[in-house]
């Protein structure tokens, strides 16, 4: 068993108020005592993520959010601080999602700021995500991208804090398409990232690498078996509570 892994729920805009709570009444019943060392993660919208603190009450489930702004306060419409978060009692909060990046334009540069804001100045943990698209496979453009994605974020943070840090790998090209990547590409840009890393000096902070892209059921088990894979960062599939709980099951 690995000493520590995290479950990780990205509800994206799939499911209402409503729909959110109905899941957590639904999803706390079941058995979590299965693997006592696997951290549950669910990042609802930000509408919902009031209406379910007081429903989570399990020691293995925390909240996270699914953005966090890289102000800390001031004149910035529909953003949301994490200080704001904290009052919510967010534990984590995803950073630099490629939905986020493609759709929404976030540069290197933007993520980079809302992780050192989380890293060094918030009690909210980063879950920091890098990925390369289709056009970069083919070009063989993997391991550039994936390798200044981690140094534009990471450069600046206070790995004196030790706190802990999640890397989540997400395939660009596997992400809601119903394909992942196969066990061998997983393991070869995990491996780019280790050994990336290994560059900084973390001091006393523990870096948890994950995946994501479309993960289920059927290929959860496979995936996790690579020593360096801690866990999951899973899309729509971790909208059902069923299927949610069938992953969290093979850790």
């Amino acid at each position: 068993m690995k000493d520590k892994s995290f479950c990780i729920a990205n509800w994206k805009m799939y499911l209402n108020n409503i729909e959110s709570i109905n899941f957590i009444k639904k999803f706390i019943k079941y058995d979590f005592s299965l693997n006592n060392n696997c951290e549950i993660v669910i990042c609802p919208s930000f509408t919902s993520i009031p209406l379910l603190i007081d429903l989570i009450d399990s020691n293995n489930i925390t909240l996270g959010s699914q953005d966090v702004s890289n102000r800390e306060k001031g004149a910035f419409t529909g953003e949301i601080s994490s200080t704001m978060l904290e009052e919510l009692n967010c534990k984590w909060s995803i950073v630099g999602h490629s939905e986020r990046r493609q759709l929404l334009g976030e540069s290197n540069d933007m993520i980079a700021e809302k992780l050192k804001l989380l890293y060094n100045k918030s009690l909210i943990k980063p879950i920091f995500c890098i990925g390369e698209t289709l056009d970069e496979v083919q070009a063989n453009k993997t391991q550039y991208i994936l390798e200044s994605q981690i140094e534009s974020a990471m450069t600046d943070l206070n790995f004196n804090s030790g706190k802990d840090l999640l890397i989540a790998y997400e395939p660009v090209w596997a992400i809601g398409t119903g394909v992942s990547a196969d066990i061998d590409t997983i393991y070869k840009n995990i491996k780019i990232i280790k050994d990336f890393i290994k560059k900084f000096d973390t001091k006393n902070c523990n870096i948890y690498l994950l995946y994501g892209g479309s993960v289920n059921k059927d290929n959860a088990s496979e995936i996790y078996s690579l020593d360096e894979v801690s866990g999951f960062l899973i899309g729509s599939v971790s909208t059902d509570p069923e299927n949610f709980y069938s992953i969290y099951k093979q850790f």
